[in-house]
């Protein structure tokens, strides 16, 4: 923790919103694989002045750094800073030779609370930093965003390792105390960037020749990125901005842009075929968002230490006031019914809900799964005390994620994990549930029956079906003649279950951190 947590429903100490309910901050995400080269010493070119956050990745950060510093990561946090000397450094965080890095405003600093970093190592079988992924969350008042950073799998036909790292960074690193949704369905926003290694299957001489005729959609055809995304094996339900600019790797490092193309000449001496090895993909929550600015996903020539030129992307990110309970006692009820869950495993599963505006998450009762398809019970949210604005309401989201109670070691987690011989040994496996899916819920329109779909992924980021039902956000009347809230008895059973559940996942904690403990 950088920050510390502060409490639902306090407003900051001093006001971002001022008279407005929402405010557009500009959000600049960039990435750059230094290649162990020390770097220019002005870094404008890249780092374009004028935004409100600033959200810096960098891989292969290790060189000679200047006199003044005993390290090349203090001398590159010094570097970010004198290019932008008017942003306030909130957060850092270092994997090996890799950093991510955290900057805003000084009005934005304010209201940044609860900033969490870890990291997923991935290199020889996760033992070794030099690949792998870091991650960043923060909260600008109750709108919650995630920076990842990655250097996954190098070489060209690396394609299956680059999706299974990515797979375990996401599964991998923990930010919060709900170890059963994935780092990507927590977060209002993931912005995720980095030496991703995907390649274009191509000859070098043809995919040179087409650079040269600044045919990027006919690149695109054969990019490796483009393609498991299609095929649904990784980076499922990012988004990224058009292609647009020459492929980032591999120049000739220390080479400048030719004056009259104004494209880096790639390293014949390697042979590699020229890629879009660094991106910038994000995720956004249903009704949530973000905007990319146009022109503004390119890449940084001008900054040519490196074999690989920078990227970066302009968003326009909006941000809700943050609501105040201080003074307010009243509560809303949130309804979830006609619940058909689809593309399951075999086996009983319950559907737990919860958001960050609730008094304590909810279960289900348990449903057996028959062709994939189960059909569950009505879950009722009730909403913290305070939180009485329907209207509010609407501008938010309820997690899900639906549950398998038995075959723990099944799970993708265990599959792929080397050490699950010994935690069934040990009955360690038995505190696990099986997340068969994740996804999110918006409350946008709820202020009367609202049909929803909500996609499903797995722990790994995978789809894995989807969650149809029924949404309502109510006031708690004094008597329920219409059935809106509709206590059966069904209902109070699974509420009795819920709490039995929820003070379990009060004694839950990350995977990673019960491995530890095993070790």
């Amino acid at each position: 923790h950088y920050r510390r947590t502060k409490t639902f429903g306090h407003r900051p100490e001093k006001e971002l919103w001022s008279k407005n309910d929402k405010v557009q901050l500009r959000m600049f995400a960039g990435s750059w694989n230094m290649g162990n080269e020390v770097p220019p010493s002005k870094l404008q070119d890249w780092l374009k002045p004028g935004c409100d956050i600033y959200l810096i990745a960098v891989e292969e950060c290790y060189y000679t750094p200047r006199p003044e510093y005993d390290c090349c990561r203090d001398d590159w946090c010094n570097l970010v800073q004198e290019a932008l000397p008017s942003s306030v450094m909130i957060a850092r965080h270092d994997m090996g030779h890799c950093q991510i890095l955290l900057l805003t405003s000084a009005r934005v600093s304010a209201c940044i609370h609860t900033v969490v970093a870890s990291h997923e190592e991935t290199g020889l079988g996760g033992l070794y930093s030099n690949k792998g992924g870091l991650a960043l969350s923060f909260y600008i008042g109750d709108t919650g965003l995630c920076f990842v950073g990655s250097h996954l799998a190098a070489h060209q036909g690396n394609v299956q390792r680059r999706n299974l790292d990515t797979a375990h960074i996401i599964e991998g690193i923990c930010l919060t105390n709900d170890s059963q949704r994935p780092l990507t369905n927590q977060f209002m926003h993931v912005i995720w960037v980095g030496d991703l290694n995907y390649r274009i299957d191509l000859e070098p001489e043809e995919c040179e020749r087409l650079i040269h005729e600044r045919a990027w959609e006919e690149l695109q055809q054969h990019d490796q990125l483009l393609k498991v995304q299609s095929e649904g094996t990784a980076f499922c339900n990012f988004r990224e901005g058009v292609l647009s600019f020459p492929p980032t790797y591999q120049h000739t490092a220390g080479e400048p842009p030719d004056p009259q193309t104004g494209l880096r000449r790639y390293d014949a001496r390697k042979a590699r075929v020229p890629s879009w090895t660094d991106r910038v993909l994000w995720r956004s929550f249903p009704d949530a968002e973000l905007q990319l600015e146009a022109g503004s996903y390119t890449s940084c020539p001008e900054v040519c230490t490196s074999d690989h030129s920078p990227v970066s992307a302009i968003f326009r990110c909006p941000v809700m006031r943050p609501f105040n309970t201080a003074g307010k006692t009243g509560q809303l009820f949130i309804r979830l019914s006609n619940l058909m869950a689809t593309g399951l495993q075999p086996g009983e599963h319950h559907i737990s809900c919860r958001a960050q505006f609730c008094e304590e998450s909810k279960h289900t009762a348990n449903a057996m799964c028959k062709d994939g398809k189960a059909n569950f019970h009505s879950v009722i949210l009730k909403t913290k005390p305070g939180v009485c604005s329907i209207k509010w309401l609407q501008t938010r989201h309820i997690l899900i994620a639906i549950c398998k109670v038995d075959d723990a070691l099944e799970s993708a987690h265990m599959r792929s994990h080397p050490v699950s011989t010994i935690m069934a040994l040990t009955g360690l496996a038995e505190q696990f549930e099986e997340t068969d899916g994740c996804g999110v819920v918006s409350l946008l329109g709820a202020d009367k029956p609202k049909e929803f779909t909500a996609s499903l992924s797995n722990s790994l980021g995978v789809p894995a079906g989807s969650l149809h039902g029924e949404i309502q956000v109510c006031a708690p009347p004094a008597h329920d003649p219409d059935g809106i809230l509709n206590f059966t008895a069904a209902s109070a059973q699974s509420f009795a279950n819920a709490r039995e559940l929820a003070a379990d996942d009060a004694q839950r904690c990350c995977l990673n951190f019960k491995m530890m403990s095993l070790v």
